[in-house]
């Protein structure tokens, strides 16, 4: 078993000059994994000075890499795993995902918001054009590029689950343009994030990469909102932390181009809509901005949660700033322009199911 488990990583490493890696869960099930070594944030964008990006710091430790999942993850035998061919878990909730892939052992965790950063800055400064299932098994930019789908529809029908399989779509919808990529990031499935939320509006996130550590029962004490005039770790419910506020009362769909604010002026959205609002903010990640006009802190930038560059895409935010949201990235099959590395979703509750909600295993150890 050991010389079966050995060639299959020694291959997976030769044909991808070393980019990509097979690790092996507790009870020895192959994952696909790609790794992503450690750089700082001068050698991936500019204006947020010469740190190591935070995904690289998990418990106060500096981590050389960490090992992405090259697929949304699958449910085998009870571990999330990463695996070509197959069809993406979906259907699950934050818990149930976060408990998979703990099954597979020590180092295993959901994809975090830190480590989506990451890769969002790495695939900007590359240049990477950001394309996937964004259309019913094919890309809305380009149709020629599709996947085979899960339920075996023709690509562009919006009917059935037009999910696509796991390496089934062309070396565009990976992150390096290579199938030897990650794939995925952009449309199929939204996924899962760990280490933000809102509560009530309020930004609440898990320093660094802590979102990497193992599921304990103190992990509501590592909670930290954002001093909206310093940048600091602070406590939640702090006076002064970043906030998402809406510009007017909307009731339906969403919020407009959303304010980052210390106070909450207006709710958006139907209080009694869970779901995902209408697509009626063209460009609303770009116009995310400060209630006073003042600079954005430094580390909602450098997590993603605001933008640091103005860039010509139509990657959306949606949100709900009422009661607690977990964060889902990446967008879906039906999200056509509105689907990217930048598309922030806080409109759900970690207790949120459905077919087009997945999630992907990372490890750093």
């Amino acid at each position: 078993m050991i010389i079966v488990k050995d060639a299959l990583r020694s291959k997976v490493e030769t044909e991808s000059q070393g980019h990509r890696t097979v690790l092996y869960t507790a009870s020895g099930q192959p994952s696909y994994m790609h790794v992503i070594s450690r750089f700082t944030l001068q050698e991936v964008t500019s204006g947020l000075g010469e740190a190591v990006h935070p995904a690289f710091i998990v418990n106060g430790q500096l981590k050389d890499a960490f090992f992405y999942g090259c697929y949304p993850g699958t449910l085998v035998d009870g571990e999330l795993v990463s695996q070509p061919d197959t069809a993406p878990a979906s259907w699950h909730d934050l818990a149930t995902f976060r408990r998979a892939v703990a099954r597979n052992g020590a180092g295993w965790h959901i994809g975090t918001n830190a480590e989506w950063a990451a890769l969002m800055f790495w695939c900007r400064h590359q240049g990477w054009p950001e394309l996937g299932n964004t259309e019913s098994g094919r890309s809305h930019h380009d149709r020629r590029q599709y996947g085979k789908r899960c339920d075996g529809g023709a690509v562009g029908d919006g009917q059935g689950d037009p999910t696509t399989f796991t390496a089934s779509g062309p070396g565009a919808w990976y992150h390096d343009g290579t199938p030897y990529g990650i794939g995925d990031l952009c449309g199929n499935l939204w996924e899962w994030q760990h280490g933000l939320k809102l509560v009530a509006g309020e930004i609440l996130l898990l320093p660094d990469n802590d979102a990497a550590m193992p599921m304990t029962d103190d992990e509501d004490e590592r909670w930290r909102a954002v001093d909206l005039a310093t940048g600091a770790w602070v406590l939640p419910g702090s006076g002064g932390t970043a906030k998402f506020d809406a510009v007017a009362p909307i009731r339906t769909g969403n919020a407009g181009a959303p304010l980052i604010t210390d106070s909450i002026q207006h709710f958006n959205g139907d209080p009694q809509d869970n779901g995902y609002p209408p697509g009626l903010m063209d460009d609303a990640f770009d116009r995310i901005r400060m209630a006073s006009g003042a600079p954005l802190p430094d580390v909602l930038k450098i997590l993603g949660i605001v933008p640091h560059h103005r860039c010509a895409d139509g990657d959306q935010v949606y949100l709900r700033n009422y009661g607690e949201r977990i964060l889902m990235r990446g967008g879906a099959w039906y999200s056509g322009a509105a689907a990217g590395l930048r598309t922030l979703c806080l409109s759900h509750g970690a207790g949120h199911a459905s077919a087009t909600v997945g999630a992907r295993p990372v490890w750093c150890l």
